[in-house]
């Protein structure tokens, strides 16, 4: 039997071992891997015991001085002896440079092990195995071929395009690498000595990537990164990331990350004089915003096709904040008719006036408890109107002239409301209770509040309520657990006089925010990391932001002088 003449260039793995055996003398005489080996000729041997052949194994070994112009047989350049075991039996060992060893087997079924190290005698680091299993025949010439797999110590992951633009589908080249304890890089014909197992990291499961296969058993078995063009929710915090992890028995563990950049996307409305205010997820899987002076609100699918329902019954009513209650309607404030509407997806308006004439409702929640409250801007009036009761109510709030606009439930169920005009944070607590108030930042000029992630540890495991400080430009978060002497963190905006307004709860774990003052979206991770991103378009006056059910960040874009509205979507 023979280990034939196999050669590549330097640091590289994957040894091809072939061979012919005879009874008595032993001519080896085949190659791997598309070239011709150089035959060996061993001595004659001494007689053989009964019941066993004596075996010729003839090796050539790899040299970083070799012609390159001889085909590579994938012998690590820095193997230095191999080893050759019959039946787990005791190795015997062939170093470099000697070329031949003589072993006797049985007659019969044979398993034949083979391993190639670094040092002489079977010491140092292995580089390859092998195991064959040959029915050695007496009388006749027996071919042992035995295809070496090299052994992996370390491995390296890397993608062909790790940022493409978000919302765009791309397929990507997962690039994988295995080196052996020399760090020669495997290649075949072999295979890896344990297989490579890819998956993807993604917390949320956000179903945007998806691989071609999950096994590399060698290096000839290649694999792509499938992403769908949707929106990846997972991420640190600064920033959506999601990983292609690589790993193998007894090696350590190696990912590649994958970080779309985020784009945006601009959609015209059928007049662009109608001008976005707000804007809110649907239950028909579309956003609908309120268009103002075009008195309607409207709706835009995720391919961007926009569809404006018929005037809203009350002239010149000025919507403002809309949103997607639990009866899989929207809602939304009539700011100059002081109404409450509620629109079907048909388009399909009733309108319920506030108790008081000039309440100017600008934002407004659904609390959960069968009823949509509202902040009355200009009244300085907190309310509600029943989702299906039809009953309203409302309460004067404390300080005079405060302007309310923000208002949104805490997980207690405690409604929290911003006071633009004078600086504070109010709460109205369940059953309508007193409202109680508290300062915050001079100047600060607070405008929307929501609810933040589920999970937050500033908040005790809890989620915060987050809000925006439109004359500071900064975002700020509130655990409602002090009241009436609250924790208030505030974080300014990356840019200043950024004049943030809107803000949304990402299925991200982030809150997103408009800088009606600049063309970017910010976002702020639940630790406070702020970043944006700017907008290819100009003269934006971002206003309303929202989550669509894929996750993608829609807001309302109303244009600032001669310049359009558009509805504006970025997918990170």
């Amino acid at each position: 039997m023979g280990v034939l003449p196999l050669n590549r260039p330097p640091r590289s793995l994957g040894t091809r071992l072939l061979g012919a055996a005879m009874l008595a003398v032993l001519v080896a005489g085949c190659s791997g891997g598309g070239g011709t080996a150089t035959p060996g000729t061993a001595a004659v041997p001494q007689a053989p015991s009964k019941g066993t052949a004596s075996v010729t194994f003839t090796m050539k070994w790899n040299s970083s001085t070799q012609s390159t112009l001889r085909a590579p047989k994938y012998v690590p350049a820095t193997a230095r002896s191999v080893s050759v075991t019959v039946n787990n039996g005791n190795p015997q060992y062939l170093n470099a440079p000697a070329s031949t060893i003589v072993i006797d087997a049985p007659i019969g079924t044979d398993t034949f092990a083979f391993a190639t190290y670094d040092e002489q005698n079977g010491q140092g680091n292995v580089l390859s195995r092998a195991s064959v299993t040959k029915n050695i025949v007496s009388g006749s010439a027996n071919t042992v071929t035995a295809v070496l797999n090299g052994v992996i110590v370390s491995l390296t992951v890397a993608l062909s395009n790790p940022a493409p633009n978000a919302g765009v589908p791309a397929t990507v080249n997962v690039n994988v690498s295995a080196k052996d304890a020399d760090g020669n890089t495997i290649v075949g014909p072999g295979d890896y000595s344990t297989p490579i197992r890819l998956s993807i990291s993604d917390d949320t499961n956000s179903g945007t990537l998806s691989l071609s296969t999950t096994t590399l058993p060698n290096s000839s078995t290649t694999a792509t990164l499938t992403y769908n063009g949707g929106t990846l929710n997972s991420g640190l915090p600064d920033g959506p990331v999601a990983f292609v992890v690589a790993r193998a028995t007894g090696v350590a563990t190696q990912a590649a990350a994958f970080t779309p950049t985020p784009t945006f996307y601009q959609f015209s409305i059928p007049v662009a004089a109608n001008r976005p205010q707000w804007i809110a997820a649907g239950s028909d899987g579309n956003m609908w915003f309120t268009e103002f002076p075009g008195n309607t609100v409207a709706k835009i699918t995720p391919a961007g096709v926009v569809t404006e329902c018929p005037a809203i019954p009350t002239a010149a009513s000025n919507p403002q904040g809309i949103i997607g209650a639990s009866d899989g309607n929207l809602w939304f404030t009539e700011f100059a008719g002081s109404k409450i509407t509620r629109v079907t997806t048909a388009c399909a308006y009733t309108e319920f006036s506030t108790l008081f004439a000039g309440d100017g409702p600008q934002l407004l929640t659904d609390r959960g408890d069968g009823n949509i409250w509202f902040t009355g801007f200009t009244g300085n009036h907190v309310g509600f109107q029943g989702i299906t009761s039809g009953v309203s109510g409302e309460t004067t709030v404390p300080t005079p002239n405060s302007h309310p606009y923000g208002i949104a439930p805490a997980p207690d169920l405690n409604l929290y409301f911003t006071e633009n005009a004078v600086d504070q944070l109010g709460r109205i607590p369940m059953l309508f209770g007193a409202i109680t108030e508290v300062p915050i930042a001079t100047g600060s000029a607070p405008t929307q509040i929501v609810r933040g992630p589920a999970t937050e540890t500033s908040c005790g495991g809890g989620p915060c309520m987050w809000f925006t400080e439109f004359g500071t430009s900064r975002v700020a978060r509130l655990n409602p657990a002090g009241w009436p002497a609250p924790t208030i963190n505030e974080f300014p905006t990356v840019t200043a006089s950024s004049n943030p307004i809107g803000i949304t709860a990402g299925k991200d774990g982030a809150l997103w925010f408009t800088e009606s003052g600049l063309d970017k979206i910010g976002r702020a991770s639940v630790n406070g990391s702020v970043s944006e991103y700017t907008s290819p378009v100009t003269g934006l006056g971002l206003k309303g932001i929202g989550v669509a059910p894929d996750g993608s960040i829609w807001f309302a874009e109303s244009g600032t002088g001669l310049n359009p509205g558009r509805v504006g979507k970025l997918v990170y």
